[in-house]
């Protein structure tokens, strides 16, 4: 080929490589950006890098997101040591060098040291650009920003200040409301409190509807401003935003021996061929642990709707057994979310990431005021009466026959310490031996801790059976909590029991591990 056919041919070849990087803008979905930007990358770092770097300085937000899924695909080295060269070059357009630098950081996640923003005009300019590409795929997906957030804790302390003081700069915006709200969740009570200060001065509805949901969900110390910041909005005029359509149902699980409690809330329209669905994940003293839910739930694959006290199987996946939920009131469930909110705040402990992001739905509803219709003082009268009840002469003191409600199957102890009193015991053992082993493990075991931990776990019980139906059952969980916490973990007929179940699935574990090594 002569030298004109060379330069005709690399010049066609660019020209098709500019307009496969053009496409990236038009993507529809998320999937096509990386379906292109592979196709992209597959012509070789070699020949892709010159245009790469030549489209940095674009102010379309989505083709910079696609630049940054092909500067993912290359050879990491050279992408890397040439975005570098950009962001360091004064004699680059700046919006050049604030491609380079939001691609390092966003993409590939590399520091940005300050060499690399020497000679910018606007210090607030990475920051402004990183928070458009967040709202950008927010649009897309709303999920993002949680990977945007764990990036972020990943940076040093002064980045995540500089992208909130960047905020109040941009147009008000859902997505940038929803970050303010999980930097109000946060780790840091500095940028904590001054997020919830922000979404105060934001005269949008969404911005109460977050200052409602913060006012339940944050800790003492920042609770009362979200609630001021809430009421202020409201008495200027902002109106509260729909809570969607549908109203809530609950179900929720009993608590299981390790003290944890499944919840899911579920919300959906009878005309809608999807419903909205979150589940949390609790456990004492732990607090909440996990945060699931999607908007998108196909109506069949939601639960059907029961009588408030109904106890039914719900399939799960993976050919796991069924889990047993009780259809439960909404502002019972959320009192119990409450409690674990506490036990996270004790143990300064962040709520869950997602979470963090989902938990708007449940907690934008204002929380009611005392002695109001559907407070927790109205809605546990009937809860409250059952302690009552079970704190009368005549209530049962038997505690142990508890342990054979089907709703206590998992509670058994369980611990390294029994196991080696069910290995020092042996298959054979008097019973004054098993009774000196139980009596020294409660002794041992159930400090204050773990004693108000089974407190708090059997009055939860109490109010899930009162909710069921069952308030002889309740009366019987509450007295156990009652006698539990006045008197020795030693003396307690339900401890008793609970922690000799423990020596038989011990005992019964430890004779069958001859019979699995045979069997491997």
């Amino acid at each position: 080929m002569t030298t004109e056919g060379k330069v005709l041919t690399g010049f066609m070849d660019r020209r098709a490589l500019e307009a496969e990087f053009r496409a990236l803008a038009e993507a529809d979905d998320f999937e096509t950006v990386k379906v292109r930007a592979g196709r992209i990358a597959q012509r070789g770092t070699d020949a892709v890098l010159p245009v790469f770097l030549n489209m940095l300085d674009t102010t379309d937000p989505q083709l910079r997101g696609g630049l940054g899924q092909v500067a993912t695909l290359l050879e990491r080295d050279r992408i890397v040591a040439a975005l570098r060269g950009v962001a360091r070059s004064r004699e680059r357009p700046e919006q050049a060098r604030l491609g380079a630098l939001t691609i390092l950081e966003r993409f590939l996640k590399e520091p940005v040291d300050e060499s690399l923003v020497i000679g910018l005009r606007d210090p607030n300019a990475v920051a402004l650009q990183s928070l458009s590409e967040l709202i950008q795929e927010m649009e897309r997906a709303p999920v993002a920003i949680i990977e945007y957030l764990n990036q972020l804790a990943e940076q040093p302390p002064e980045v995540p200040r500089m992208l909130l003081d960047a905020i109040p700069l941009l147009p008000s915006n859902p997505h940038l409301i929803t970050l303010l709200r999980m930097f109000a969740q946060g780790p840091d009570p500095r940028l904590a409190q001054t997020a919830v200060e922000q979404l105060g001065r934001i005269r949008q509805p969404e911005a109460i509807a977050a200052l409602t949901s913060l006012a339940a969900t944050l800790p003492p110390s920042l609770a009362p401003l979200a609630d001021r910041s809430a009421r202020k909005l409201r008495m200027s005029g902002v109106a509260f935003p729909a809570t969607g359509e549908g109203s809530w149902r609950v179900l929720m699980s009993p608590i299981d021996g390790t003290g944890a409690q499944v919840t899911w809330f579920v919300r959906h329209a009878d005309d809608q061929p999807h419903g909205l669905l979150l589940g949390v994940l609790t456990q004492d003293p732990k607090g909440i642990i996990v945060g699931f839910g999607s908007p998108e739930v196909p109506a069949e694959n939601l639960p059907p709707a029961q009588p408030v006290g109904t106890i039914f199987p719900v399939a799960q996946a993976d050919d796991a057994p069924p889990i047993i939920m009780l259809e439960t009131p909404f502002e019972a469930a959320r009192a119990v979310l409450r409690q674990a909110h506490e036990q996270n705040w004790a143990s300064e402990t962040p709520l869950p990431i997602e979470y963090r992001l989902l938990d708007a739905w449940i907690w934008e509803i204002p929380l009611p005021r005392p002695g109001m219709p559907g407070s927790r003082g109205a809605e546990g009268q009937e809860a409250e009466e059952s302690t009552a009840a079970s704190r009368h002469p005549n209530a049962p003191t038997e505690t142990a026959a508890l342990l054979d409600h089907p709703a206590f199957v998992t509670w058994f102890w369980q611990t390294p310490g029994v196991q080696a009193a069910a290995r020092k015991l042996g298959p054979q053992h008097l019973l004054a031996a098993r009774t000196a082993q139980i009596t020294a493990l409660a002794e041992a075991e159930f400090g204050p801790d773990v004693r108000e931990s089974y407190c708090r776990r059997l009055e939860g019980m109490a109010e899930w059976l009162t909710i069921a139906g069952q308030p002889e059952t309740a009366r019987l969980a509450q007295a156990a909590a009652d006698e539990l916490a006045a008197h020795p973990p030693a003396e307690s007929p339900f401890v008793r029991r609970m922690i000799g179940i423990g020596l038989d699935v011990a005992a019964i574990s430890l004779r069958g591990k001859p019979r699995l090594r045979r069997a491997k």
